[in-house]
Formats: structure tokens, C-alpha cells, sequence
């Protein structure tokens, strides 16, 4: 089955909710702006970042350069998910 594209006016924005012939070809606009440019309600992502950047960079570590700083901030964010991907792909290989 061939599917039927509706070309979109160029001097409208998509994302304008106002636009209400985009969001009845495209209902999926209408959350699409929500959903990227949401604000989180809560820090705790970022506080969470921070605290472990500040346990990654410590005195034997000041000549960590940016990049180095940010891969091992990052492992140690997502160690624990790789721990536990490990154990389920044991699990299912045994």
C-alpha cells in the first residue's frame, strides 16, 4: 500500500498548535512540542549528575581532561544498568 504525502506550507510552522490543519493531517503534532520541549518537574537528574562528577573528580584526579571527566561520569552512571543486563543475558544463555 502506497501512502499519500500532503506537502506542508512553507511560510506555517508545524509546531504551531494554531495551525490546526497540520494537527488534523498530523495528530501526532500536537504532542510532539510537549514531549521535547518539556521541563522536567523535579532536578534530581541533575543533582544526581552533579554528585557523581564531584565523587569522579577529586584531587588525584584534577588533570582529568573534559572528556575523559564526562566517559567516566557517564560509566558510572550506567554501570549498575550494565551489571545488570549481564546477569539477565547469563540467565538466558544457561
Amino acid at each position: 500500500m502506497k501512502t499519500r504525502t500532503v506537502p506542508f506550507p512553507k511560510d506555517k510552522n508545524p509546531l504551531d498548535e494554531r495551525c490546526h490543519g497540520a494537527v488534523n493531517l498530523f495528530p501526532w503534532l500536537r504532542v510532539l512540542p510537549r514531549r521535547v520541549f518539556a521541563i522536567p518537574a523535579t532536578s534530581a537528574v541533575s543533582e544526581r549528575f552533579f554528585s557523581t562528577a564531584g565523587d569522579v573528580m577529586t584531587k588525584k584526579r584534577s588533570r582529568l581532561t573534559c572528556d575523559n571527566m564526562g566517559e567516566l561520569v557517564y560509566l558510572q552512571e550506567v554501570w549498575s544498568q550494565v551489571r545488570e543486563w549481564e546477569a539477565i543475558k547469563k540467565v538466558h544463555l544457561t
